[in-house]
């Protein structure tokens, strides 16, 4: 794994993050820009690296059923609450695995598991995201059977369903919230060009746009 530093006009390689026997399928970096996750397929799974000493974090002992090496770490995303010290990653599989780590310890090197659950009929899960407004967080995911489902998590509990809905023809590629009162969700289709709008309250579509043909 290669990393690229932009501080001077043209980009060059400042390191090597070596660990991973299989082709890394997702990245993501934490909101402080200290902490990288990484995600493969099979036993291998999600790996998180402290970008500032180059070093690879200790993980959560995993269930069997998370380290089924046909089953591949598809998408991540870091949940950053502005008043929490403690970075949280949530990451989705193949086999529709929802699953998230916690920092904890004193120098917050270590990770609690705190959800590994499958979701909805065990398709892959395609996108994730989050929105954090007051001491609501919510999270979005998107499935290749094209169902879209928002939670709310409180970071102690189990997700708690928001709603649950099945798209016509889109297969969600990327789901965003628009970030205002609303909380609406913007989804992206996968292979239509589609993007709709999803009331945050209940998943109803309330609009629908094309982006383009693809």
């Amino acid at each position: 794994m290669l990393f690229l530093s932009n501080d001077c006009k043209e980009y060059r390689l400042e390191g090597r993050l070596v660990g991973h026997k299989n082709a890394i399928n997702c990245l993501a970096v934490s909101h402080n820009g200290n902490t990288l996750a990484s995600g493969v397929p099979g036993s291998d799974g999600m790996r998180i690296w402290d970008l500032k000493r180059r070093v690879q974090l200790p993980t959560p002992r995993q269930t069997p059923a998370i380290q089924n090496p046909a089953d591949p770490v598809t998408c991540a995303c870091w949940i950053t609450r502005q008043e929490a010290t403690r970075e949280t990653l949530c990451y989705g599989t193949g086999l529709g695995f929802i699953c998230i780590w916690q920092q904890q310890g004193q120098g917050l090197e270590d990770f609690n598991a705190k959800v590994s659950r499958r979701i909805g009929t065990g398709k892959e899960i395609m996108c994730l995201t989050y929105d954090h407004t007051g001491d609501d967080t919510r999270i979005a995911s998107g499935t290749r059977d094209k169902r879209v489902q928002v939670w709310t998590y409180d970071f102690k509990g189990p997700l708690v369903p928001v709603f649950s809905i099945e798209l016509s023809t889109t297969i969600p590629r990327s789901v965003n919230f628009n970030r205002t009162a609303s909380r609406n969700l913007l989804v992206f289709g996968m292979y239509d060009g589609e993007i709709h709008t999803l009331r945050g309250s209940d998943g109803v579509v309330i609009a629908t746009n094309k982006a383009g043909p693809m």
